[in-house]
């Protein structure tokens, strides 16, 4: 395995606005922006955590002072810099940790002294909606009537907290969650950089695992590295992260379209016997009847729940799609979000797993009669 001091995020932390994925919306917009020379004062990236808005944020800083008409280039003076992390005029402010008034009057200071050594001063503001309001006012003067040698970007988990005034004088960019499957090819490519071998099942299981952000997938596959070194399989993924199987997910959607009771409990003490999340594998669940309700109301459905599933567990869904009806689907989400709400309170850690499985058998046999009348 290639040695390294950085965190994978900061090691493959992408260079130029080409190795950005999931947001080709914004990096083209962006590329062509600043291709032009049309460049806005103020930008608002909007997002789930870790899909690269404060990364684009840093290229936007790169590209202004880039030497080589904006792309950036990596290879100018003034690139270096920034990938070196030593660039002076790219100030990035946490706005959870600073987030009143009196950190935004000394921004507001800073923005009158000209970039130490580029055409322009980047300011990144992340988590912005963290900001007072006397604070969010302050800033709205400096956005009003910025200099013309700064640039602002604000980041922000909550749009919805962003005061409109705000939203209304800045270039908006929504950022989207990233799909598994660009995670997946992202973390093969970082593996095989790294020396290691990642089978395809196991990128996709780690993806899944970070839930659509870029970042979490890469601090994880570290974490599984650190344990494994050579060769990082599915069943390598599911025992460092402690995840239950997901084989045991397949056996579970298949007993209860057979409505076999018995084996679905024996099965749920198993894998609580090998100290399993049962809340874990009740969100699993969920994902197989949700992904089977799509393919029982029109198959074309398919592309929306191949990003959550595994080529396997997609035929198991089919294989037994026919057990079930549609309205037993949509009953059968419902009993399994509504029981998992009592994991936090049960003194039986497995308890709303065995009720939520008994409900859902007993729904499938109560369907049942009411076709046979």
């Amino acid at each position: 395995m290639a040695s390294g001091h950085l965190v994978l995020y900061r090691k493959y932390r992408p260079r130029d606005f080409d190795e950005v994925i999931g947001q080709e919306h914004v990096v083209v917009a962006l590329k062509n922006s600043l291709k032009m020379g049309k460049i806005a004062h103020a930008y608002l990236f909007s997002g789930p955590r870790g899909v690269g808005k404060t990364t684009v944020a840093r290229l936007i800083a790169k590209a202004l002072n880039c030497e080589d008409k904006n792309k950036p280039c990596d290879s100018c003076a003034s690139c270096k810099e920034f990938q070196g992390g030593r660039a002076m005029d790219l100030i990035e402010i946490d706005a959870a940790s600073n987030r009143g008034i009196d950190e935004i009057r000394a921004l507001r200071e800073g923005t009158r002294f000209v970039p130490s050594q580029g055409k322009y001063k980047t300011y990144v503001i992340d988590e912005c909606h963290s900001l007072t309001k006397d604070a969010f006012n302050a800033l709205l003067k400096t956005l009003e009537e910025p200099p013309s040698h700064v640039v602002f970007v604000l980041a922000t988990t909550e749009l919805e907290k962003v005061p409109a005034t705000i939203v209304s004088r800045t270039q908006h960019y929504p950022f989207r969650r990233i799909g598994a499957r660009d995670i997946a090819a992202r973390l093969g490519g970082i593996a095989k950089k790294e020396g290691i071998s990642l089978e395809q099942d196991a990128a996709i299981l780690l993806a899944f695992a970070a839930e659509g952000s870029m970042r979490d997938a890469e601090s994880i596959l570290g974490q599984i590295m650190a344990v494994e070194d050579k060769k990082i399989t599915r069943t390598v993924v599911e025992d460092v992260l402690g995840l239950p199987r997901r084989e045991a997910a397949k056996k579970m959607f298949e007993l209860i379209a057979k409505k076999d009771v018995a084996p679905a409990l024996a099965l749920i003490q198993k894998l609580t016997d090998a100290g399993h999340d049962m809340s874990y594998f009740s969100k699993l669940l969920m994902q197989y009847f949700r992904s089977a309700l799509f393919l029982k109301t029109d198959p074309a459905l398919k592309q929306f729940v191949e990003e959550e599933l595994l080529p396997d567990e997609l035929e198991c869904i089919n294989a037994n799609l026919d057990a079930f009806g549609e309205q037993e689907l949509s009953r059968g989400i419902n009993i399994i979000f509504q029981n998992m709400q009592d994991f936090k309170r049960t003194p039986i850690p497995q308890l709303p797993l065995e009720v939520t499985v008994i409900e859902l058998i007993n729904s499938s046999d109560k369907q049942q009669e009411i076709k046979d009348k």
